[in-house]
């Protein structure tokens, strides 16, 4: 199990990694109430332009309401395009009245995250 967590002034996101097999299974999630919002599979194929690249299709199930998909989306095929693997990961963020600033920031963080966790697992 990988576990990685950075944190700001305003919050702390956390990322968990636990390989099942081959495969990886994600949590990441943070701010001011960790859940679940939203959940990314991944899996890797030959590109469809070009099969000596990979690429992975993305399936997402997310709560309504919710705007995590977006992020547990690109979380997942990064991984699963990096490691050529099926991905799962589950996605929750909640920053009570967030600026776009903060939003923004969230971001950010969960890349560094992303990057670190490409290193641990490399």
């Amino acid at each position: 199990m990988i576990r990685i967590e950075k944190t700001t002034p305003r919050f702390t996101l956390k990322m968990s990694i636990e390989r099942m097999g081959q495969d990886l299974n994600v949590s990441l999630y943070g701010g001011d109430v960790a859940h679940i919002g939203a959940v990314a599979l991944a899996i890797p194929h030959p590109g469809l332009q070009d099969d000596e690249k990979v690429d992975a299709s993305v399936s997402l199930l997310c709560v309504t309401g919710h705007k995590e998909d977006e992020l547990a989306r690109d979380v997942s095929h990064t991984l699963a395009t990096a490691f050529h693997c099926t991905v799962s990961v589950a996605c929750g963020i909640h920053l009570d009245n967030a600026t776009p600033q903060e939003i923004n920031e969230i971001l950010k963080v969960s890349n560094q995250l992303l990057d670190q966790a490409i290193k641990d697992l490399s």
